[in-house]
C-alpha cells in the first residue's frame, strides 16, 4: 500500500521594511552599485572584476628532444661513433639502422667499409635489403684481430635517394700486439715510475716546484726463459717483427685465479679484485698459457668481478686460467733476445709505458 508524503508548509517570506511580499514590484539595485564579491566583514564594495589573467611573462625558448631523441622521417645509425681504444683480440659491438619515417619504406642498396683492414660488418637480411616504415635492422660489426695498426674506419649503410653522410658508423682504436709470455720468476719484476718537476729557485734560495706530468711515465722490466722451441721462435717472431708497434704488457705480478667458469658472450668475470690495480677503461688478460688467451676492455670493477665492455669470445674454465691487468707499452731502443742452445732462448726486455699509474 502507497505511503502518503507529507506537503511542507508554504514558504514564508521574511517580513520588514526593507524587503517585499509581492516580487512583481521588487526593485533590484544598479548593477554598477551592487556588489560583486565581497570578503570578510570589512571588504566593501567592489565595482570592477578582478582579471583572470596571470601578469605577462617572457621566457626563452629552448631545443627539445623529439620521441625519445630520435627525430622522425629519417635514417638512423645508433650509435654514429665506436671508440674501441686497444684491441688485443677480436671485438665485436651491435648497430641499429633504423628507418624512423613512419609512412615510406627505404631500400637500402650496399654496405661499405673505408679504411684500414680488419674491419667487417655481419650482414643478417642481405643486399638489397628492404626496410619497411618504421623498421629496424641489428648488424654486427667486428674489429679482427689481424690488420693495420691504427683503426679509422668508416662504415656506410648507403640507401637509396639518403645521403650517406647521415648514415654512417665511425670505428676508431688501435691494435696491440701481446707479448703472452710470463715472467721467469728466478729474477723480480720492476716497475718504475717517472714523474717530471720543474723547479724555481729564487735568489735567497727558496724552491718552487711545478708539477708537469699528471699521470707519470713508466718502464716495466722483466727477463723470461723460453725453454721450449715453439715458445722461442713464437717470441722472436713477436719482437722482430712487430718493434714499432704498441704491445699489450701484461702485470704478471697482480695475477689471480679465475673463480668461476666464463662463457663466451659474458660481460663479467669472477675473481678476487681486492688489492689489483684494476682499473675502468683499462684492460684485463684471460690466460692458460701463450697460445689461448684474451684481452677485454674494463667497464667497471666490483669487489668480487670485473664488468667488461664487450662479451667474452671465447669459454673459459677457473682453475687454469689467470686473470690480470695489462698495459699498453712498446720495446726500448735495445732489447736482448739470447738463444742458450738450439732450443732454450731467454730476453730482457724492457717496456715504457705511457701514461702509466703507480
Amino acid at each position: 500500500m502507497a505511503t502518503a508524503v507529507v506537503i511542507p508548509g508554504p514558504l514564508n517570506l521574511i517580513s520588514g521594511t526593507d524587503y517585499s511580499v509581492d516580487l512583481a514590484t521588487a526593485v533590484l539595485d544598479p548593477v554598477s552599485t551592487r556588489p560583486l564579491h565581497v570578503v570578510g566583514m570589512n571588504a566593501g564594495v567592489r565595482t570592477v572584476l578582478a582579471d583572470p589573467r596571470p601578469a605577462a611573462f617572457q621566457k626563452d625558448g629552448g631545443v627539445a628532444p623529439v620521441h625519445g631523441l630520435a627525430v622522425l622521417g629519417r635514417v638512423h645509425v645508433i650509435p654514429r661513433r665506436f671508440d674501441l681504444g686497444a684491441v688485443v683480440s677480436e671485438q665485436e659491438a651491435e648497430v641499429e639502422v633504423w628507418n624512423a619515417d613512419i609512412y615510406r619504406a627505404q631500400v637500402l642498396e650496399e654496405i661499405t667499409v673505408d679504411g684500414p683492414t680488419g674491419i667487417e660488418v655481419e650482414d643478417p637480411i642481405g643486399l638489397p635489403a628492404h626496410f619497411p616504415a618504421s623498421d629496424s635492422q641489428v648488424y654486427m660489426v667486428r674489429a679482427l684481430t689481424d690488420g693495420d695498426a691504427l683503426i679509422d674506419n668508416l662504415v656506410t649503410w648507403e640507401f637509396t635517394g639518403l645521403d650517406p653522410l647521415g648514415t654512417n658508423l665511425r670505428v676508431l682504436g688501435f691494435r696491440l700486439i701481446p707479448f703472452p709470455f710470463p715472467p721467469n720468476w728466478a729474477q723480480p719484476v720492476t716497475e718504475t715510475f717517472g714523474f717530471m718537476t720543474d723547479i724555481i729557485v729564487s735568489y735567497r734560495g727558496m724552491e718552487q716546484r711545478i708539477q708537469l706530468r699528471t699521470v707519470p711515465v713508466g718502464t716495466i722490466r722483466y727477463a723470461t726463459l723460453l725453454d721450449d722451441l715453439r715458445d722461442a721462435q713464437m717470441a722472436g717472431a713477436i719482437l722482430f717483427g712487430n718493434q714499432a708497434r704498441a704491445f699489450g704488457v701484461g702485470r704478471w705480478q697482480f695475477q689471480t685465479r679465475l673463480l668461476q667458469n666464463a662463457s663466451a658472450d659474458d660481460h663479467e668475470v669472477f675473481c678476487d679484485t681486492s688489492d689489483i690495480p684494476f682499473e675502468p677503461g683499462g684492460m684485463v688478460l684471460l690466460w692458460t698459457d701463450p697460445y689461448h688467451w684474451e684481452v677485454q676492455t674494463i667497464e667497471s670493477v666490483l669487489s668480487d668481478r670485473v664488468v667488461l665492455s664487450f662479451g667474452l669470445i671465447q669459454s673459459w674454465a677457473a682453475g687454469p686460467t689467470i686473470v690480470l691487468p695489462i698495459v699498453v707499452g712498446r720495446l726500448s731502443a735495445e732489447e736482448g733476445f739470447t738463444w742458450d742452445s738450439l732450443s732454450i732462448a731467454s730476453t730482457s726486455l724492457t717496456f715504457d709505458v705511457d701514461g702509466f699509474r703507480p
